[in-house]
């Protein structure tokens, strides 16, 4: 009896390790990352805009977000820091930073900062230590994102709430710049 326990119990514990080992590393090798995607459809610095349902970008669990508008840009550090900024005003913006993992490793929305304007630097470790040190004058009021990795995308969510705000959300998202930054 006590072997039979003890086999099931060494069976148990060595599924779960094996189950614990895939699970993490799934994100390593799989192809259909958000990053892989990212990839391919975004241009380096380059503010993009979903498309529609038909678009991997654009379609999450459920669809597109009617509410949301949605605007991502691709950037990678080793060409600078990115400066991510919109004059315009929206009732609600919602900013994530991923890595190339796929990985939120910062998120923020509009109620961070003064006057609810869209400002954000997503920097590396050496630039991070630059802007503490020196802030640059367009820095002033930005959120600052430290980054691990040298690549990743940032994903720009504006709220509308029906659709008296299209010209607003619309001047909003029209008028984001994704910008690097060379100090």
């Amino acid at each position: 009896m006590t072997r039979l326990f003890y086999a099931t119990l060494v069976g148990l514990v060595g599924a779960a390790v094996v189950h614990l080992v895939v699970i993490f590393l799934l994100p390593l090798v799989s192809t259909d990352t958000a990053w892989n995607r990212v990839a391919a459809q975004v241009a380096e610095h380059e503010p993009m805009r979903p498309g529609d349902e038909r678009d991997a970008l654009g379609a999450g669990a459920y669809g597109p977000d009617p509410f949301f508008v949605t605007v991502i840009c691709r950037y990678d550090l080793r060409a600078g820091a990115l400066h991510v900024r919109s004059p315009g005003l929206a009732p609600l913006w919602t900013v994530g930073v991923h890595d190339s993992l796929g990985t939120v490793i910062f998120s923020a929305n509009d109620r961070l900062v003064a006057g609810r304007r869209l400002d954000l630097a997503v920097v590396d470790a050496s630039q991070l230590r630059f802007v503490r040190q020196n802030a640059p004058p367009e820095l002033a009021n930005a959120i600052i994102a430290p980054a691990a990795r040298p690549t990743g995308f940032v994903t720009v969510r504006a709220f509308r709430p029906d659709p008296t705000w299209d010209t607003v959300i619309e001047r909003f998202a029209d008028e984001l710049a994704c910008e690097p930054l060379d100090f």
